[in-house]
């Protein structure tokens, strides 16, 4: 059986910087996850890739928000996404 994931785009404000963050929700599938939605942060200089959960999308982009205000730097991959 697939997993069918829905993905939504959060924008986040740090500092000067603006992140493009994509939040997936787990529709089905047989992947448990610790809760129903993620955020997949990349890797860089400052950080390894980073998978944070929350009980809804909002949630999960604040928790990515709080991480990414500990260690961004504009270098950051996740500027290089485009805004909508």
């Amino acid at each position: 059986m697939a997993t069918m994931i829905r993905e939504d785009k959060y924008i986040l404000y740090v500092g000067t910087e603006e992140y493009v963050l994509p939040v997936q929700e787990l529709l089905s599938g047989l992947e448990p996850w610790p809760e129903k939605f993620r955020a997949l942060l990349p890797a860089s200089r400052e950080w390894t890739a980073r998978t944070v959960y929350g009980s809804s999308g909002r949630e999960a982009a604040e928790r990515a928000m709080e991480y990414l205000t500990l260690y961004s730097c504009p270098s950051t991959q996740l500027n290089q996404a485009k805004p909508f």
